[in-house]
């Protein structure tokens, strides 16, 4: 069997099943889970470089159980491995959005982040690892399913007042990548977690049927937030891109090749990013976050992405199934440094990933503020005019909707892509 076969044998995956509030009870005996390595294929149509062999140390294979105590390795040494049995946990800030209408941007901003960061300083007390911060909550990861219960029981006792914390937690088998500035974990547990999250009430831990427990997982002392550096307040563009439907991909063809379908698919938004002189601010699973200067910028790199979809169809592992979306927003935004780290906060950061969930199929949707910016008129020709009601946002919102025959292309652009 070839070495990209290989590449691409399919894993079976849990099955997910309705949420349950958490009762409690004590866990059983816990094992240690095994890692699996990983070769990311080289793809030179699209630019890409060839990603060496990496694989975490051998682990004696033992039988799967959602209780693992296997410590995640996130150093760069680590590479791209497979570990099963850890233990998840996603936290939402309820009502952000409306928090930050109600208060202003900074006030919501610092009340959001005081939370945020104190749940985070209760998680390192189980081992917990921040993987992602998603806008108004985070997701992290944990060496076994009873630690992140421990925490998720910890934060909720800790989070009282204003915002209130939605929490889910979730457990199995995650594919690890450390290889990057930052680690990240792919699968279809974590989308699980944070769909639970989702479906939580404020105030409340919601767990699949049959992970049900208390934790007595082993703590430490917390760790210290980590400091602010810089948080200033000023007019950008944020633009979300992302696959549709893609969590069904993990459990259907593997999670292997669908994480190489995804990292090409990031890769192909990086490119159009920072092609128009934008930066991504970070990666959420499946999609891209990115900052422009200028709408004109963030809406002439959602047309390059969903422009070149037809090669990257033809090019990528799975990519048959890519169903792009993109969502802008233009407007004032909070931007935090923290450790060395860039991210944006606030309802125009919101409005952007709400707004890609809204499109379809190829569409960009171009939030009304964008489209009113200097050099945006003219992009948006024939874009359909609609208004449309974002969670969180009072009334509705003016939109234009991008589909895929209405891509804008500048003659630069043009040029290059033949």
């Amino acid at each position: 069997m070839s070495t990209a076969a290989l590449l691409f044998l399919r894993l079976a995956a849990a099955s997910a099943s309705a949420a349950v509030e958490l009762p409690s009870r004590s866990l059983g005996p816990v094992a240690e889970a095994p890692a699996l390595s990983l070769w990311t294929p080289v793809m030179p149509a699209l630019g890409l470089s060839a990603v060496p062999l990496l694989s975490a140390p051998s682990m004696p294979s033992l039988p799967p159980t959602p209780f693992s105590t296997a410590p995640l390795d996130l150093s760069k040494a680590a590479g791209v491995y497979e570990r099963r049995g850890v233990g998840l946990l996603v936290l939402d800030a309820k009502d952000s959005t409306s928090l930050h209408l109600s208060e202003g941007s900074r006030r919501a901003h610092g009340m959001i982040r005081g939370v945020i960061d104190d749940a985070e300083s209760a998680a390192s007390a189980f081992d917990g690892r921040v993987i992602r911060r998603l806008g108004d909550g985070s997701l992290i990861a944990f060496p076994s399913y009873a630690a992140a219960l421990g925490a998720a029981q910890e934060i909720q006792k800790r989070a009282t007042g204003v915002p209130v914390l939605r929490v889910g937690v979730h457990v199995g088998r995650v594919l690890v990548d450390a290889t990057g500035a930052a680690p990240e974990i792919y699968g279809r547990a974590v989308e699980r977690t944070l769909a639970l999250a989702a479906s939580a009430e404020g105030g409340k831990i919601v767990v699949d049927p049959g992970l049900k427990g208390a934790a007595s997982a082993p703590s430490r002392e917390p760790e210290k937030p980590r400091p602010v550096d810089i948080v200033t307040i000023e007019k950008a563009a944020t633009m979300f891109a992302g696959l549709d439907g893609w969590t069904t991909a993990y459990e259907r063809y593997g999670r292997r090749r669908s994480y190489a379908a995804v990292k090409t698919f990031h890769a192909h938004v990086r490119a159009a990013v920072e092609r128009r002189g934008g930066v991504v601010v970070k990666t959420e699973g499946e999609t891209v976050m990115a900052s422009f200067p200028t709408a004109e910028a963030a809406v002439l790199a959602a047309g390059d992405i969903q422009g070149r979809m037809a090669e990257l169809r033809m090019a990528a592992p799975l990519g048959r199934l890519f169903r792009p979306r993109v969502g802008v927003s233009w407007g004032r935004v909070i931007r935090e440094e923290r450790a060395g780290e860039l991210d944006y906060f606030g309802n125009t950061v919101n409005a952007a990933a709400r707004l890609m969930k809204l499109s379809g199929d190829g569409e960009a949707m171009i939030s009304g503020s964008a489209a009113a910016e200097p050099g945006v008129a003219a992009l948006l020709e024939g874009a359909g005019r609609e208004n449309a009601k974002l969670k969180g946002f009072e009334g509705e919102v003016p939109v234009l909707r991008l589909k895929p025959a209405l891509r804008p292309r500048d003659a630069q652009a043009e040029k290059e892509l033949k």
